[in-house]
């Protein structure tokens, strides 16, 4: 019998959250995490409980008006049709992934958590219950992970505590005087990492009781990335937002890991809400692979099926939201890092799967964009460029070729499409400064451009002849467009004229004549 009880407390809890307000609200919503915590600690171990620190603290700090608002007709069913309707998915999910031996709705009690926050994040009535549904939805993604893959109570903790950044991101900003002098340290620890992933010995794991953080080359160059981006594109104050995209790349606990991606994401759609559902619906996806490893035994070919179809449609999802903001200056490069560690470990059968995915998506980029430009002529159609280097960046990272090259392709197409911003040319610069611009923004050698688009098409070849040939392609139109995006690119988000301004086109130069250094020496 005891093991109803998280499910009866949060169903209590459920309730009481939509028939009051203030206190009682909150303490309800407190409830619903303790139901979770319980369950926790009932399927895994009860160190596990130490996962509730964060949200709850977290719920504590979201103060609530003490007066329920006024709701129309058409409001109220349209909250209650869309609880029921995440809370019949959650079970579902919850009982086609089962934790063990354990009753259906023991094991179903952190799905319900997710459910609760995704519905207040979708049908929000205020801008405080949208925040907390990004905190519970950040929150339940590291307890559903916690329940099929546990963790130590040092992890499970810091996993809890992400459900604080969406908070961060909303109300905190780094203080004027220290801005600068934080960005200037961020791109000194990007300089530090890629010298060391080029040239420094090999680095172990660095553990502190059962935390862990993994900083080997591929890692301490995603790390590098989202530095510099972080340092020199993020809107001012929010700097500190490449932080959690660190942690996510770098922590080899799931849990920990993929709870860092979905604050991260809660920090970008604060920041700016354009693609945000989508970001969430692939995080929600891409969550379900590690899920689906833990529950998966030797014999479930169809759940490693799944898993690899879970990363091809994640990724594409991301794809498709990251269009401006936070989200493609962070949160994508992080979630594209993400899925190529996590391809190392997918068979080759499932691997072609996810190519044809992979594939797909970028037809449907292009589809996509050219539907936009029939329909409505005389609006502002997307950025070829930046479309045509997002379903190169597809077949990049689905590649996985011998030598490695899809992987360096990806990431030259991260920096690219992250922190080589196309924008309107500065009117301070002229003569050859503006020259030198101009070469770093287009599509001809040296530019991050052009080795990353070559790299993704001879890592498209070596994966199979039709990739190759849509890579081509591809390839063969970024040459034109540059004749086709006539009206303003998009911008960056709103930063001071300073120094930093000279990160894009330095590092666009430096990373276009690297890789024709590098096939030089393997003379290819």
């Amino acid at each position: 019998m005891i093991l109803y009880l998280p499910a009866a407390l949060f169903f209590v809890s459920l309730l009481m959250a939509y028939g009051s307000a203030g206190r009682r609200r909150q303490a309800a919503t407190i409830g619903a995490l303790a139901a979770a915590a319980w369950s926790l600690a009932l399927l895994v171990d009860p160190g596990s409980v130490a996962w509730a620190i964060g949200p709850m603290v977290a719920s504590l700090l979201l103060a609530r008006t003490g007066k329920r608002l006024n709701s129309s007709f058409e409001g109220l069913t349209r909250r209650v049709a869309t609880i029921v309707a995440a809370l019949l998915v959650a079970l579902l999910l919850a009982a086609r992934l089962p934790v063990g031996e354990n009753p259906l709705l023991l094991s179903a009690v952190p799905w319900f958590l997710g459910a609760l926050g995704a519905a207040w994040f979708a049908s929000p009535i205020d801008q405080p219950e949208r925040l907390q549904g990004q905190v519970l939805m950040v929150a339940a993604a590291a307890a559903v992970i916690l329940a099929a893959v546990p963790a130590g109570p040092v992890t499970a903790s810091l996993a809890g505590a992400m459900a604080l950044v969406p908070l961060a991101g909303d109300r905190w900003r780094l203080p004027g005087r220290l801005q600068l002098p934080f960005s200037l340290t961020l791109l000194a620890l990007a300089i530090v990492a890629v010298v060391v992933a080029g040239i420094g010995p090999s680095i172990a794991r660095i553990v502190l009781f059962d935390f862990s953080v993994d900083v080997s080359g591929v890692i301490l160059l995603a790390i590098a990335v989202l530095l510099a981006a972080g340092a020199a594109l993020t809107p001012i104050g929010s700097e500190w937002a490449a932080l959690p995209g660190v942690l996510a790349v770098s922590a080899t606990a799931p849990g920990l890991r993929w709870a860092a991606l979905g604050a991260l994401i809660a920090v970008a759609t604060v920041l700016a809400k354009e693609g945000e559902h989508l970001a969430w619906i692939a995080f929600a996806t891409l969550g379900l692979t590690p899920v689906l490893q833990g529950v998966a035994t030797s014999t479930s070919t169809s759940t490693i099926r799944v898993q690899a179809v879970a990363l091809g449609l994640g990724l594409v999802l991301m794809v498709l939201a990251s269009r401006a903001g936070v989200i493609r200056v962070l949160v994508l490069p992080a979630t594209g890092f993400l899925v190529m560690l996590a391809l190392a470990s997918v068979a080759s059968p499932n691997l072609v799967r996810l190519q044809w995915i992979a594939a797909l998506g970028a037809v449907l980029l292009v589809a996509r964009m050219v539907l936009a430009w029939l329909i409505d002529r005389g609006g502002r159609i997307s950025i070829v460029r930046d479309q045509l280097l997002f379903a190169l960046l597809l077949l990049a990272i689905s590649a996985r070729d011998s030598l490695g090259l899809g992987a360096l392709a990806a990431a030259l197409l991260f920096i690219d499409l992250a922190v080589v911003r196309i924008e309107v040319m500065p009117e301070r610069w002229s003569g050859t400064a503006a020259r030198l611009v101009l070469l770093a923004r287009s599509n001809w050698p040296p530019a991050v451009t052009f080795a990353g688009a070559s790299l993704a098409v001879i890592a498209a070849l070596q994966a199979s002849l039709a990739l190759g040939l849509l890579a081509a392609l591809l390839l063969a139109g970024l040459q034109l467009a540059p004749l086709l995006d006539g009206h303003t690119l998009a911008a960056s988000p709103e930063r001071p004229r300073s120094a930093l301004r000279w990160v894009s086109p330095a590092l666009s130069i430096a990373c276009g004549v690297a890789p024709a250094l590098l096939l030089r020496m393997l003379r290819l």
